[in-house]
């Protein structure tokens, strides 16, 4: 299990779930996706670092890869800085767990933690929407480490407990869409909560401005056996033993669990929005090199 940060050490939590959940080459593959699909190219060179899967091969330099006896690429100054722009839904559905039992909303912090550690250190800038259905909010985008551990924070501070607000996704995506902000980089956090018409437009819209990826959090079949005190946050019922314990009901559970989540995968695929989903800790670096992946093999 990965330790928990303190209030101002997310970032290093971050690091800390990068270095037990990922062997070097897979950090390297993440950092070179983000880089190759992201970062804005300019002409003063910067530096020389290692290749890694997703850089341009024209940036290789020969000689500097010779002298090394490893691949090299060069590194040039953005001519701009990319807007990293991170969309959370916080309601009261992100307080339930995962399959693997890590909570939804640890989770949801832990992807959105990458990709403001990527943005910082890619010298990117990061905001956040996020919010529930007692009102969105908005953090401007900035690039220093101290506004990343703050957005982060916030999220964490201002996440609901299981008697708070319903999530509502279409209102955060709303006021993504009415702040107007350059275009940049958006990355929805949610679960497997239906988006509806209005959650689908505001999504096609910020897609048609903005390079948009959604990463959402899987939900627990409550009627598998592995399920802990099975309740669902969104009702207060919780499912019966003899429900649980029923081979017949818990697999048409599972079978409605996995038809819903297709449903949303399919709805994004077919606007072209390269998305992801997390199990768990031990599949989430995985997922978001797969996002990453797609998004870039997509030609955004």
């Amino acid at each position: 299990m990965t330790p928990r940060p303190g209030r101002s050490g997310r970032l290093e939590a971050i690091q800390a779930l990068l270095e037990l959940h990922s062997h070097r080459r897979a950090r390297l593959v993440l950092e070179g996706d983000y880089t190759s699909v992201f970062r804005g190219r300019g002409t003063d060179f910067e530096d020389l670092r290692e290749y890694v899967t997703g850089d341009p091969v024209s940036d290789i330099d020969w000689k500097a890869t010779a002298r090394a006896g490893k691949p090299l690429v060069r590194r040039y100054l953005p001519e701009h800085k990319n807007h990293v722009l991170l969309l959370v839904s916080t309601g009261r559905s992100m307080t339930a767990v995962a399959p693997d039992g890590t909570s939804k909303l640890e989770l949801a912090l832990d992807v959105a933690g990458v990709f403001a550690r990527l943005a910082i250190r890619h010298r990117d800038v990061v905001g956040a929407v996020f919010g529930d259905a007692g009102g969105p909010k908005a953090i401007a985008p900035r690039g220093t480490r101290a506004h990343a551990e703050y957005l982060l924070r916030r999220l964490s501070d201002e996440a609901v407990d299981p008697d708070g607000p319903e999530a509502d996704l279409p209102a955060v995506l709303d006021l993504a869409v009415r702040s107007r902000l350059p275009h940049g980089i958006g990355v929805l956090i949610t679960d497997d909560a239906e988006l509806g018409p209005a959650g689908f437009r505001s999504l096609e819209i910020l897609h048609a401005r903005h390079q948009i990826m959604v990463v959402r959090i899987a939900d627990m079949n409550l009627a598998a056996a592995a399920a802990v005190d099975p309740f669902d946050v969104e009702t207060g019922l919780r499912v019966p033993d003899e429900v649980r314990w029923h081979p017949q009901l818990r697999h048409q559970a599972a079978t409605m669990t996995s038809a819903r989540a297709q449903a949303i995968e399919r709805a994004l695929g077919a606007r072209g929005i390269a998305h992801g989903r997390v199990t768990g800790q031990d599949d989430l670096v995985e997922t978001l090199i797969g996002v990453l992946e797609r998004h870039r093999h997509a030609g955004r």
